[in-house]
């Protein structure tokens, strides 16, 4: 790369980029990761938080993304970005909103937006915030550098489709005509920076749940790192930066990947999704190579067939006893084992060898989305009203589904698999307890899975993941953190 900074940061960090003939450029380690370990740390270009339900008034903290308590903390001087803690307040201000503060009135912002339907004004808001960041004069390093990557990101402007032009030319015509009361001198080149953002931003989340709680743009992140369908690394966003983990042990020589969509979804969906919105084509080991892995997407990507036949298990009723496919245990006991011991050796090949015989109806995209469904539509009836043991059973059984699929797709430490590991934790062990109370603890369920050695062992190997990929320490505002619900749960015992 041309810029000495860049390349300084990417030398700090234990990084090189090279050429490649069919990606342009990838970026290698040149010293060992081990699982876990930060590859890189930086703030984005420009972040804000996800709104509430209701557009003008933010619910998420400006620094942390965490959700705002009734009592919040403001700027004293803009009076408008509010914070979860004095802290995160501190923080901002030191770290980029000194600069930021009096440049531009969020109120008129959120004005402009309401013109605009609500899947566009995250659109708007970054590239405003985008340009208007990009017009400072007197910068801290960091963010010299983003600016730097900023510029070297490709527009793809002539290969955008007509329709997402004309949405971003709506989104330009509203910005031009309120910039002023927004603060931007010139807004000439708002359709490029929409065109360059809309292929290079990123969904941050919570990192202590899987909700999502904003919006970063950062090109140093998207100009490093390529794409993988089952990467090597993840971010997390933590007190204002963008901390890129490794999800496995990485050797020197091996290439640093990040996933720009979900790998669950089928093949052929990710193919279209990553040439429509990112135009290339992918070309990772799940995608186009004959490893263990590649054959169990393939698998999942099967379609059910004319006759559209429903998973052989899934309930038609909660009346049935629920019942579980013998490789769903096999699958999440593989997870558990290897979350424990950390060895990958035979995972993969342990995986496809569950899966391999199964039929679509039991193994592919469109049964992980019925058993979705259905521990979904359980835990809606288990928090609405009073409910049988059986429907309790089925939101267990459904929960260990959705995990075992999981467990096949992802990386086994991705966040996902581990809060969902916590998620099925916590099922077992409340169904558990309340068919204690009642004496309605049948002994099948403990062929389902359903046990208390069952709900340590999956709440352990929560937190080994979470240590990995997120901040298991960290608590949302009136939510316990994840170290405290597993301890919780490792702790527990009946008294007979």
């Amino acid at each position: 790369m041309d810029s000495k900074e860049i390349n300084a940061l990417v030398a700090e960090n234990g990084l090189r980029v090279g050429l490649d003939s069919v990606k342009g450029k990838r970026t290698v380690a040149v010293r060992e990761f081990k699982r876990g370990d930060t590859i890189l740390s930086i703030r984005p270009l420009y972040e804000f938080p996800a709104r509430g339900n209701k557009e003008s008034t933010e619910s998420r903290c400006a620094h942390c993304f965490a959700r705002l308590p009734k009592r919040r903390p403001r700027c004293s001087q803009c009076r408008q970005t509010q914070y979860c803690s004095i802290n995160c307040q501190t923080t901002h201000w030191t770290s980029r909103h000194y600069f930021e503060c009096m440049k531009m009135d969020e109120r008129a912002v959120d004005a402009a937006c309401m013109e605009l339907k609500p899947e566009f004004r995250p659109s708007l808001r970054m590239c405003v915030g985008v340009m208007r960041t990009m017009s400072f004069q007197t910068v801290p390093a960091w963010l010299r550098v983003q600016r730097e990557a900023w510029h070297m990101l490709v527009t793809h402007r002539d290969k955008h489709p007509q329709f997402v032009l004309t949405q971003y030319e709506e989104i330009a015509r509203v910005i031009n005509t309120h910039h002023s009361d927004i603060g931007l001198d010139s807004t000439s080149d708002a359709i490029d920076v929409l065109c360059r953002s809309g292929c290079n931003n990123f969904a941050a989340y919570e990192p202590n749940g899987p909700r999502m709680s904003g919006y970063l743009c950062s090109p140093l992140v998207s100009l490093l790192l390529n794409h993988s369908c089952l990467p090597n690394a993840a971010f997390v966003y933590m007190g204002g930066m963008q901390i890129v983990r490794a999800l496995d042990d990485i050797q020197i020589g091996d290439e640093i990947t990040l996933a720009y969509m979900d790998g669950l979804q089928p093949r052929d969906v990710r193919q279209k999704q990553l040439s429509a919105v990112y135009f290339f084509d992918c070309t990772c080991n799940k995608c186009c190579g004959e490893s263990a892995r590649a054959q169990v997407d393939v698998l999942m990507s099967r379609a059910l067939g004319v006759d559209g036949q429903m998973p052989e298990y899934l309930p038609t009723d909660y009346v049935q006893p629920p019942a579980i496919e013998p490789w769903v245990l096999r699958v999440i006991d593989m997870l558990l084992a290897h979350c424990q011991d950390g060895t990958r050796d035979g995972f993969d090949q342990g995986l496809l060898d569950c899966v391999g015989s199964l039929p679509p109806r039991n193994f592919s995209f469109a049964a992980y989305t019925h058993w979705l469904e259905c521990q979904d539509d359980c835990l809606e009836r288990i928090s609405s009203e009073c409910v049988s043991s059986n429907v309790r059973a089925w939101a267990c059984v459904s929960a260990m589904y959705v995990l075992a699929f999981y467990a096949c797709v992802y990386p086994p430490y991705l966040s996902l698999v581990g809060f969902q590991c916590l998620e099925t934790s916590k099922l077992v062990w409340n169904t558990l307890v309340a068919s204690e109370m009642s004496n309605e603890m049948p002994n099948e369920w403990v062929e389902l899975g359903l046990s208390l050695d069952r709900v340590k062992r999956l709440a352990r190997c929560a937190q080994n993941i979470l240590r990995v990929s997120a901040e298991p320490s960290v608590s949302a505002e009136g939510d316990l953190s994840v170290e405290s619900q597993v301890a919780l749960l490792a702790g527990q015992s009946f008294v007979n």
